[in-house]
């Protein structure tokens, strides 16, 4: 993960009221300025100034920004199992600890990304462990990463195998820095029973990238969730009316070595043609997005691998809401130049049918 200096941004969250007010031509609603009811507003308004709108400005009834694809519809209805799930999981964490949710390069606090995994093998034995990728908790015993964290040529013929238990993988929830056992953590480690790598993966053409890079990792136990361990929710939609996102994770930082404390960085979308045009080469625009910064060196780097890709949940504030995977890049940290990540709202029905139909 590469140094940030900093970025003003402001995340469009909704929240929905019985009758609702509608304000700004319809992109907005007129709530209370409070952290339940305009969390954008009220954590950010140092930041927004002057473009604070009021409908009320006598009784602190501002004009809150709702996202894009949810403006001028109804709520989305909770049917489909992976909503129902997050509508559980913000009620587990109504009294949350929210904080405002700008970042740059730094390091992460105990209990901010409850979500975030590490994914890591044996080397040696038992207690010596590499983390080489991370993974978002999606499910008390599903975690979502990248497909080339764990299809290589000697895991396929492992997965392949009918008496596959996968001893080699280990997944470790609730961590904060690995190097240490003082920090605000409480860790809980799981061996990897199975994992299903998307049909659709490919590395034919390495130069180009990975295709359909995601896959699930099954967890020889439910998680317990706590303040150090919760789930991230799926998106029912793309995202891409966030033009900001954030990543977490364990990876390597500018000075060339892997960070052992999690860290955070806000990262700026790259339209497709952009993309295109400083990659030098096509990324699949469907499946696949890129973000990176034109003004500094934040970046994903080797090690954030699988690592979600989040925004803010637009209707709970207690919940983050993962729309990326990382997938990878040509140079950690150059400027101006953006790492590729893997949409995940095209994978969802396909995530169900693994995590919620099994």
């Amino acid at each position: 993960m590469h140094s940030f200096s900093g970025t003003q941004w402001l995340l469009l969250i909704v929240s929905v009221s019985a009758v609702p007010e509608y304000c700004d031509n319809g992109t907005g609603e007129c709530q209370e300025l409070t952290p339940s009811d305009c969390p954008v507003i009220f954590y950010n308004q140092h930041l927004i100034g002057s473009e604070v709108k009021y409908c009320d400005e006598f009784n602190d009834i501002v004009c809150c920004p709702i996202p894009l694809d949810h403006q001028n519809r109804k709520p989305v209805e909770q049917t489909r199992p992976y909503e129902k799930q997050c509508k559980q999981y913000n009620e587990a964490r109504a009294a949350c600890q929210s904080t405002p949710f700008i970042v740059g390069g730094t390091k992460a606090s105990g209990r901010e990304f409850p979500f975030m995994a590490l994914i890591g093998t044996h080397r040696f034995n038992k207690t010596d462990i590499s983390w080489d990728c991370g993974g978002g908790l999606v499910h008390p015993r599903f975690i979502l990463t990248a497909a080339h964290c764990l299809e290589t040529d000697e895991t396929k013929a492992e997965r392949l195998d009918p008496n596959f238990d996968s001893p080699k993988f280990v997944v470790r929830l609730g961590e904060l820095d690995y190097n240490t056992t003082t920090d605000d953590a409480q860790i809980q480690d799981f061996r990897v029973v199975n994992y299903v790598v998307h049909p659709g993966y490919d590395t034919e053409d390495e130069e180009q990238g990975y295709k359909n890079d995601i896959a699930l990792v099954e967890l020889d136990r439910d998680a317990m969730f706590n303040d150090h361990v919760a789930a991230v929710c799926l998106p029912p939609s793309s995202g891409n009316e966030n033009e900001q996102v954030t990543a977490a994770g364990w990876g390597f930082t500018a000075d060339g070595v892997k960070s052992s404390h999690l860290l955070k960085v806000s990262l700026q979308r790259f339209t497709d043609e952009e993309c295109q045009k400083r990659l030098r080469f096509s990324i699949d625009t469907r499946t696949q997005f890129c973000a990176g910064s034109m003004t500094t060196e934040a970046d994903t780097c080797n090690g954030d691998s699988g690592s979600p890709i989040f925004v803010q949940h637009p209707l709970y504030p207690c919940l983050k809401q993962v729309i990326g995977i990382v997938s990878y890049g040509l140079v950690c940290g150059s400027r101006g130049l953006p790492s590729v990540y893997t949409k995940v709202h095209l994978f969802t029905d396909w995530i169900e049918s693994i995590v919620w139909g099994h």
